[in-house]
């Protein structure tokens, strides 16, 4: 079987929702990597450093209209490689990918896997890099 690299698995996940990204994240990557704190910062403030990934991610979910993507790793006991993407749009929309190396079959169950997770059939996949859309319903239009 052969492995393929960078593989992207894209998925309509509806309204931006922090217990849906800790559902993706417990699911496909019990044990990741924290985010650094300095990952990003508030619109209002370059020079603020978040004090947990909580309250960073939080503030991407609490307030309207931001946009912001979040890649999660694990670099022990993760044999198809797979990295965790949040993509939050700035029309209060959420993509989650998976980011991964290993074979056709094993893609195809975890794209079918997320949709699953998500309830939701939009989705796309694409090679080394992510799929081209401007925000949710851009998403929900091209890949539908």
């Amino acid at each position: 079987m052969e492995i393929i690299i960078d593989i992207v698995c894209q998925v309509y996940a509806g309204l931006k929702s922090k217990k849906t990204i800790d559902l993706v994240l417990k699911t496909f990557l019990p044990g990741y990597e924290k985010l650094n704190l300095n990952y990003t910062y508030p619109r209002h403030d370059k020079n603020y450093i978040f004090k947990t990934e909580d309250e960073m991610i939080g503030y991407f979910i609490e307030n309207p209209a931001l946009d912001q993507t979040f890649y999660w790793n694990k670099y022990h006991d993760n044999p198809d490689k797979i990295m965790v993407g949040a993509n939050i749009t700035e029309d209060d929309k959420l993509i989650i990918s998976l980011t991964m190396d290993t074979t056709e079959e094993k893609r195809d169950m975890y794209f079918n896997q997320l949709k699953e997770i998500l309830q939701s059939n939009i989705g796309v996949i694409t090679y080394v890099d992510p799929a081209d859309y401007e925000n949710g319903e851009d998403f929900i239009v091209k890949y539908g």
